[in-house]
């Protein structure tokens, strides 16, 4: 369970999945994945995009990731409980995924300050070897720092997801003091998550996210 220094005003269940676990309580499959930044109000349909969003309490979304990020947030937008799971490899972490994800909050009358959020298992900078386009797509982003990527021997870099995903946080005003991220690379633990690049082509965990009932 993640575990923010301030917790959101409503009762929350969250959380990050590993291989470990039984998905026999996982949520059920609403997105067609595409690595973009499509978001979803969440239906019993299967939709393309690589997020969602509910105000229903006890409704469970999520994502499924191998290497990517996921991403959950949680706040209360004009009144109501609101909550969002994305997926973010590099195509969304540099089309802006998390951006949409705090516009959609905002147009629905939050307040980005007052987001939970929370950054999920990933493959981690010393794993994740991208080309230069992948550095120059990520440029274009105002959150860029140059400390995100470093040059590799072979001319390559290694990128640094998570830590590009979080400036984005910091620079769309979310609060660190809301932030639950779990900084694990999925690549250096083979025997507790799913990785693409370590050779896990159907095997997901799952980022899940539910506004709880009230008692």
């Amino acid at each position: 369970m993640l575990a923010p220094k301030v917790p959101p005003p409503f009762p929350l269940q969250w959380g990050f999945t590993t291989r470990l676990d039984a998905l026999e309580n996982a949520p059920p499959i609403r997105l067609k994945q595409i690595h973009g930044n499509d978001i979803h109000p969440a239906t019993s349909a299967v939709q393309p995009g690589d997020g969602l969003w509910t105000t229903t309490p006890g409704e469970t979304i999520g994502v499924r990731v191998a290497d990517c990020a996921p991403i959950l947030l949680a706040g209360i937008a004009a009144d109501t409980p609101w909550v969002a799971a994305l997926h973010a490899g590099w195509r969304g972490a540099v089309a802006g995924i998390l951006r949409r994800g705090v516009a959609l909050f905002q147009e629905q009358g939050g307040n980005p300050e007052v987001l939970v959020w929370a950054i999920g298992p990933a493959i981690g900078r010393c794993h994740f070897e991208v080309g230069a386009e992948v550095i120059q797509a990520a440029r274009m982003d105002p959150a860029w720092r140059e400390d995100l990527a470093t040059v590799t021997p072979s001319g390559k870099f290694f990128f640094d997801l998570h830590g590009f995903l979080h400036a984005q946080a910091m620079d769309l005003g979310l609060d660190a003091r809301r932030d639950g991220s779990i900084h694990r690379c999925t690549r250096c633990e083979p025997e507790l998550f799913f990785s693409y690049r370590g050779g896990d082509l159907e095997g997901r965990q799952w980022g899940w996210i539910r506004i709880g009932e009230k008692i």
